[in-house]
């Protein structure tokens, strides 16, 4: 019982650390300062989905791989 109770410890610690890391990424980011495009790109405004056709144009020929154990 006691070997359990250790071990269900040791895992609720390694989640507390995860969740920190996670917590402590969110907060930075919410933190950064906006960057400002400028010269030719100050007037052009770029949204989400400017980003996800980009994205969707980058990656248009990857194909995904299949994890084999």
């Amino acid at each position: 019982m006691s070997q359990y109770v250790l071990l269900r410890i040791q895992s609720l610690q390694e989640e507390l650390e995860s969740l920190k890391k996670i917590v402590s990424h969110q907060l930075l980011q919410s933190q950064r300062k906006t960057t400002y495009i400028k010269g030719l790109w100050k007037d052009f405004e770029i949204n989400d989905d400017d980003f996800a056709d980009a994205r969707s144009a980058v990656f248009k020929d990857v194909v995904p791989q299949t994890r084999q154990n």
